[in-house]
């Protein structure tokens, strides 16, 4: 006979079990401030990566006018000028990486222990049923007992 709730808690359980979970069981494996770290650690290497590919795409853009006017121009104050927007780009995009990637963990943490407690609750039903279908050693006893 089907257990219904074998059934509908490995249904839980097997819909738990995507890609996306692989993620959050992966990100459980770390204490938090690692893993967020982590993360932060990855974002500023490409924030960095892209602040670089950017100023040099702008400069390609603006090369003619850059060479053009090399000698006029103030190279401490764009130097300046670009150390401060990098600085403020990154912080303001490792603090909003902090925020998600610490949603994220305090997320996962919950699917995770809820999906534990679906497969706890999945094994105490299979031994549950293990129990049910081994024969009680008591009985075996008293019916031999009883034929001799």
């Amino acid at each position: 006979m089907i257990n219904e709730e074998k059934v509908i808690l490995m249904t839980r359980a097997s819909r738990f079990e995507t890609k996306e979970a692989q993620k959050k069981l992966k990100a459980q494996q770390y204490f938090r401030h690692d893993y967020i770290s982590l993360q932060l650690l990855y974002g500023w290497v490409f924030v960095t990566l892209c602040y670089v590919l950017g100023v040099a795409l702008w400069a390609g853009c603006r090369l003619e006018y850059l060479m053009d006017n090399l000698h006029k121009m103030d190279l401490q104050g764009l130097g300046a000028t670009l150390t401060t927007i990098y600085i403020v780009v990154t912080l303001a995009y490792l603090c909003l990486l902090y925020l998600v990637y610490h949603r994220r963990y305090r997320m996962a943490g919950k699917d995770v222990s809820e999906y534990v407690h679906i497969l706890k609750k999945i094994t105490d039903i299979y031994d549950g049923e293990e129990r049910m279908a081994q024969p009680d050693s008591r009985t075996k006893e008293t019916e031999h007992g009883s034929t001799t």
